[in-house]
């Protein structure tokens, strides 16, 4: 669900990034809370300092979760989604021209914003691939297996996978309704591919069984 694996808070503790602080000013958002919506007449940039925001798209009572921000992650308010806070977050906020204004003055900047702005539009044909051509269960089986190579503790059972989102979130980003991605994770755990440990909390026995699952 991340778009970048980059963390921009690590590379702005660099010493030659040090003056860029200066182009940023912090917000909080209240969990729950909009933080920018489509309407919205803002050209921003933002890196998440704490918290979780989701990136969504929205048309009347419909919802599309595109991904999770986390620390270090960066997004742009002109890509015409809604930004919402999952918990109490705060983010660091600039304009655009102050970004453009940075990376043609400073190149280890510029280099770090390419390698970000490449890693996101790569997640972003991702995510269009995967529902243009994948069935909901293996855009789900496929998600399962990417977080838990990503975040997974490995333990002598298995893969455990602590979900950093509800299964009502989970729904949202696999563009499925609630009842079906329950359904589907039912079906899992009792073909024995996933073992439920708690909210939002699984086992995974065989991560290449999983694999084979998403590549159906």
């Amino acid at each position: 669900m991340k778009f970048s694996e980059i963390n921009l808070l690590d590379e702005l503790k660099r010493p030659e990034l040090a003056d860029l602080h200066n182009i940023f000013h912090q917000r909080a958002v209240a969990k729950g809370a909009i933080a920018f919506h489509p309407d919205a007449d803002e050209n921003l940039v933002f890196i998440i300092a704490s918290g979780r925001v989701r990136i969504y798209l929205g048309f009347e009572d419909k919802e599309f979760t595109l991904g999770v921000l986390e620390a270090g992650d960066l997004y742009s308010t002109h890509a015409g989604c809604f930004a919402q806070a999952l918990e109490e977050s705060s983010l660091l906020v600039t304009d655009v021209q102050s970004v453009k204004r940075c990376m043609s003055e400073v190149p280890l900047f510029n280099r770090t914003m390419v390698r970000v702005l490449g890693q996101i539009l790569n997640n972003s044909f991702s995510i269009i691939g995967s529902l243009a051509f994948q069935d909901i269960y293996s855009r789900l089986t496929a998600f399962l297996y990417k977080e838990a190579l990503r975040t997974g503790v490995q333990t002598d059972e298995g893969t455990e996978l602590r979900l950093a989102v509800t299964t009502e979130q989970l729904s949202q980003h696999m563009g499925a309704t609630r009842q079906t991605v329950s359904t589907l994770l039912n079906n899992l755990v009792r073909e024995g591919i996933m073992q439920k440990r708690g909210r939002s909390a699984w086992l995974i026995p065989d991560m290449e069984a999983l694999r084979q699952q998403a590549q159906q």
